[in-house]
């Protein structure tokens, strides 16, 4: 069977008006080096969709020394109350599946290895992503406090093998925060303007 044709990169200035339509305030990690966090990824995610906004994302990724990662993804417009346990659910699986798509390091935290090991434990990769989003889909969503920009906000939250996802309000927006659970209940999120941290004055300007 032919190879798929690899997908057009995007124009400069495709990515230019992606990044135009988050104008305004986005999710960060407040002071990331606090908890041993470095900033890895920074980029539109998805695809613009006037039917679901809250397809396209602006995504910061962190990074623990240990390897253990910390996403804080700002969505365009609030999601709708029937939307908001499908987000959440599918951060949580998308979280827990990372693993697969990489080696894992021997080192590496208790809930990455067991992962690791329950894909190991199924036939194949689509296997044992079904399986970790049954296993998500069988745990009951939470609502409790979550802080933003430092006032506790009414969030929905879901835990698996220590692995938490939260959609809180953020500003006039939201943000889904995904991660290890201890990382997620202590990091200081916040909303600033848009602007370019991975990169620095040197970077290219959003």
């Amino acid at each position: 069977m032919a190879d798929e044709p690899s997908p057009t990169p995007e124009s400069w200035e495709q990515i230019v008006a992606r990044f135009a339509r988050f104008s305004g305030v986005v999710g960060e990690v407040d002071d990331p080096l606090t908890w041993g966090l470095d900033l890895v990824e920074e980029e539109v995610t998805g695809i613009s969709d006037s039917t679901d906004p809250t397809e396209e994302r602006f995504l910061r990724s962190y990074r623990t020394f240990s390897g253990e990662t910390v996403e804080v993804e700002t969505l365009r417009v609030p999601a709708t109350p029937a939307q908001i346990e499908d987000i959440v659910r599918a951060a949580c699986s998308g979280a827990l599946v990372a693993p697969l798509h990489a080696d894992v390091d021997p080192a590496a935290p208790p809930e990455i290895t067991d992962v690791t090991e329950l894909a190991e434990s199924y036939q194949d990769y689509r296997s044992a992503m079904r399986a970790i989003v049954a296993e998500v889909d069988d745990v009951p969503c939470e609502t409790r406090q979550f802080r933003v920009d430092g006032t506790a906000k009414r969030c929905m939250r879901v835990t698996v093998r220590n692995v938490t996802a939260v959609y809180s309000p953020a500003a006039d927006r939201a943000v889904v925060v995904t991660g290890p659970s201890d990382l997620v209940d202590r990091v200081d999120v916040i909303t600033r303007p848009i602007r370019n941290l991975l990169h620095g004055e040197d970077g290219p300007r959003f």
